[in-house]
Parts: structure tokens; sequence; C-alpha cells
């Protein structure tokens, strides 16, 4: 059997796998239901527009149409793939982000036992404003928000704005113009800033992250106590106001 006759069985098993009718599929490639079928039949050839096209509409490799390949991974999120942006492609991503841009096929990673959705991406995070929470080289795993209004309070935040791309823990106040951000640095100059809303191009909150660092027991040890401490003091802060309460309702 020709390449050709091969081809044309290929496709003609995907579409009828998908229930998909040849005039649908002319549609999506742009030709007539004739024109199809001939290709279809193994009268004519196909371009490599339509091998594309049809690799899109199957969710095949175009190895898969041409040659029968079934064993080579396709790279997208369907696959559990996720694309990183490394520190030096920060500025690149912005400049493109209003744009359709793909990214290369070693730019795609998988993380095991982790299941992404369509809209997260992988960040390699540059400079300590965050640390210790999130060290410079650590990948955070971050999902898009589309309403900032929803973000919780104390929520670990990357913002995609004009200026560059901003990780964050966002604090919430009454102000409907204006983010108030907050590093964990306690070293930060500006521990707390804000940003308009109208510079964000995009705000995703941050699922994860991937660290080759790990902390000392004496530092894990500390961080402990320190949140112990702040527990014991927000109880001491209840219990405080409860008082209170109680002796304003004597002295009435």
């Amino acid at each position: 059997m020709t390449k050709r006759t091969l081809i044309g069985e290929r496709i003609k098993a995907l579409r009828k796998k998908n229930a998909f009718s040849q005039s649908l599929v002319a549609e999506k490639l742009f030709i007539s239901q004739a024109a199809y079928s001939l290709i279809e039949n193994s009268q004519n050839g196909i371009a490599v527009d339509h091998i594309i096209n049809l690799s899109k509409l199957y969710k095949v490799t175009t190895d898969f149409i041409l040659k029968g390949d079934k064993y080579l991974i396709k790279i997208d999120p369907s696959n559990g793939f996720i694309p990183l942006i490394k520190a030096t492609a920060h500025a690149g991503f912005i400049n493109n982000f209003h744009e359709d841009h793909s990214f290369e096929v070693s730019d795609w990673y998988r993380i095991p036992g982790f299941n992404p959705a369509y809209d997260q991406k992988l960040f390699e995070v540059a400079g300590d404003s965050m640390m210790p929470t999130l060290l410079s080289g650590d990948v955070i795993i971050c999902q898009n928000q589309p309403n900032i209004d929803n973000i919780l309070d104390g929520t670990l935040i990357l913002l995609v704005t004009e200026g560059g791309i901003l990780i964050k823990r966002i604090r919430l106040d009454n102000n409907t113009d204006f983010l108030l951000l907050e590093s964990d640095n306690d070293h930060e100059e500006d521990q707390l800033k804000k940003i308009s809303k109208s510079e964000i191009y995009q705000a995703m909150v941050v699922r994860g992250k991937i660290s080759s660092v790990i902390l000392p027991h004496h530092q894990i040890a500390s961080k402990g106590k320190i949140q112990n401490m702040e527990e014991a003091i927000d109880f001491l802060k209840k219990e405080l106001f409860k008082l209170n309460k109680k002796l304003s309702s004597l002295n009435k």
C-alpha cells in the first residue's frame, strides 16, 4: 500500500472514531466536502496545513497521521504538561502576553502526581522578596484567577504587569481600585506596596512550589515555635475581647 493510501485510511478511521461527518472535517480544514473526500480516498495528496489541523482536531501527533506512530507523546496540558517561564524569559513573556504565543518543546514539564489544568503555568522565582517562603530559583505552580476580588486575604499570588512579574501576598483593604501587596521578607524596604488594578494583565494564585532547597532542622523548629506563639496570641486576643464584652455589659 502507498503512503497516501495509509494516510487516507488513518484519517478516515479517526473521523469515524469521533463520529464526525466528512462535511464537518472539511469545514475545519476550510475546503469543500468533495475535496476532503478525495484526500480520504487517497485520490489526492494532503497538505501540511491540513495534517496540522487534523492533529489538533483529533488530538493526535502529526507523526501518527503521517506514519501511524502511536507511542509519541503529544505535549500539552491534556497529557499533564505545564509550560515553564524561566526567570530569564519573564520580560519576553510580558512583551508577548497580548498575543497568541507558544512555548518551545523544552519548556514543557510534567510533575509526578500533579494533574494540571489548562490555565496553569510554572514560573521560576527571581529575587528574594518572598524569602523564606520562596527562594530565588524555586519554581511555583500558578493558576489563573480571572476575578481578583475573589482572591482571599493572605493568598500568595503572581501578577503579570506591564512593569514586570510580581510574586506577593495579597492583603485586602476597602480600596476597589488598588491592591495591597505584602512581601514575606522582613528586610524588604517596602514590605507593603500598592498597585493599581488597571496595571494588571493577569492575576494567578500560587498552588504549590518545587524547590531544590531543604530547610535545616533548627529553622523548621523555630518556624514551628513562631507559629505556635502567633496562634497563642490570637487565642488571647479572642479571650480578651470576650472579657471586655462581658465587662461592658456589666457596666451598663
